[in-house]
């Protein structure tokens, strides 16, 4: 394989985790989304629709279960590949700017009116809400931690890579070959399962928990950051990536057939019984461990099958890849209060839960990308989220079009002649014979 071949190659699985990240992005409609129509009660959520089924809980583990670890995952990668190009400032020049300064708008303008829309809502049904209880009126709270925790996972990756060079080269290949021949293991996934264990065992529930407020959860900064710090190696071994995917239908089944019902049973009816007893009970210790090793086993099964489908079938860079790509950062950050407002608007309506969910979702991506093209695309706002504002492309301006049309030579049509009288006809001469006319004058004299 040529060296065009081989930088090609990489290049489209890069592009393929650019889609990936749309779509982990655009997967958040359907974690919040079906937040208001779960009925077990173990996703806490202030808003709650007057339609409820099980189902619904079943969906928001499914997602939310590899969709943050992904965000993580592919944060690592792409952070690793500025610093790798440009340098570990440039690094932390993109995170202040695209990062902590979206972060500290969203957290005064976003976080506040959140607030007010729950205790609205709440109000409404008899209870109350008190903003303190969730972070505060202005904080990291809601779907805006992420941003938080990706700037405090940058700290160590800018440490790591700055470092790094300065390691013996033997220590670095040492490490290099350790990474490739954990990844050929069958028991990779397995044993990154069994680590989340002791990680996740004092969340207050039996799976990572949310974070809200300026405090960091030590806890949950340090699951999130093997996450981020996993892509950070993958970008440094890119050639493992295929490795990684190579047998996703084996691993999509398995993890939606096999480990999520399983893993679905224990997590519920395990923190029912938690919640009965009072506490964790001796026997129910063994059914803990199982079910956090199985919420891990489905999150990196599902992780591993998403990296092995986009890179084969989802690697193509076409234009509205490229546009979802940018709109997706813009998504990300309005899209929950849009979709919390209508959500609230739709509460007390007795729709079907799938009729509703659909009509909230769509209107709430309709809503998102004509503020993105009208409002945000070509504004500072677009820049300071994507790094960069696309031009506009004017029209042609109609002084222009006249201009161009009296230039143009335009041919008069020619005037019809009138048809002549029989009688000025002429016969036409055939070619090669000449015509024969005779005379009708006097006869000419006799010659002498």
């Amino acid at each position: 394989m040529t060296a065009a071949s081989v930088a090609s190659t990489v290049s489209a699985r890069v592009v393929a985790l650019d889609n990936l990240r749309v779509v982990a992005m655009l997967l958040g409609l359907v974690t919040h989304g079906v937040l208001p129509y779960t009925a077990t009660g173990v996703a806490q959520f202030p808003i709650r629709d007057c339609t409820r089924h099980p189902a619904a809980d079943a969906a928001f583990f499914a997602v939310h279960d590899f969709r943050m670890q992904l965000f993580f995952l592919l944060a690592g990668f792409a952070g690793t590949a500025l610093a790798t190009r440009r340098g570990v400032g440039a690094l932390a020049r993109n995170r202040l700017t695209r990062v902590a300064l979206p972060l500290l708008l969203a957290v005064v303008l976003i976080c506040p009116a959140m607030h007010l829309l729950f205790a609205r809502h709440t109000a409404s049904r008899g209870l109350g809400w008190d903003p303190a209880e969730s972070g505060g009126w202005v904080g990291p709270n809601f779907h805006l931690w992420f941003l938080f925790y990706l700037l405090m996972c940058c700290v160590p990756l800018a440490f790591i890579l700055g470092v790094g060079p300065r390691l013996p080269a033997r220590i670095r290949g040492s490490l290099d070959r350790t990474v490739t021949w954990f990844v050929g293991r069958w028991w990779a996934i397995p044993a990154l399962s069994a680590a989340a264990v002791p990680v996740l065992w004092d969340m207050p529930a039996w799976w990572i928990d949310t974070p809200k407020g300026w405090l960091p959860d030590l806890t949950i900064y340090i699951y999130y950051l093997g996450f981020f710090l996993t892509g950070a190696l993958l970008y440094r071994q890119r050639e493992l990536l295929p490795r990684i995917g190579r047998r996703w239908p084996f691993q999509l089944a398995i993890a939606n057939v096999l480990i999520l019902p399983l893993m679905l049973k224990l997590t519920i009816t395990g923190n029912w019984a938690e919640e009965s007893a009072g506490g964790l009970p001796a026997w129910l210790v063994g059914w803990k461990a199982g079910a956090i090793f199985l919420g891990g086993l489905y999150t990196w099964l599902m992780l591993a099958a998403l990296l092995g489908i986009f890179q084969r079938y989802f690697a193509g860079s076409a234009r509205w890849w490229r546009y979802l790509a940018d709109a997706s950062y813009w998504c990300y950050l309005a899209g929950f209060p849009i979709q919390a407002a209508l959500q609230v608007w739709f509460a007390h309506r007795a729709l079907p839960i799938v009729v509703e969910f659909l009509i909230v979702n769509a209107l709430t991506f309709t809503i998102l990308l004509v503020s993105y093209e009208l409002c945000v695309r070509h504004s500072w706002v677009g820049l300071m989220l994507n790094g960069k504002r696309p031009e506009r492309k004017p029209a042609p301006a109609p002084e222009a079009v006249i201009v161009l049309a009296t230039r143009m030579s335009i041919p008069e049509p020619v005037p019809e002649q009138p048809p002549q009288p029989a009688s000025e006809h002429r016969l036409e001469r055939k070619p090669g014979r000449r015509k024969q006319t005779r005379s009708r004058g006097p006869a000419p004299l006799p010659s002498r």
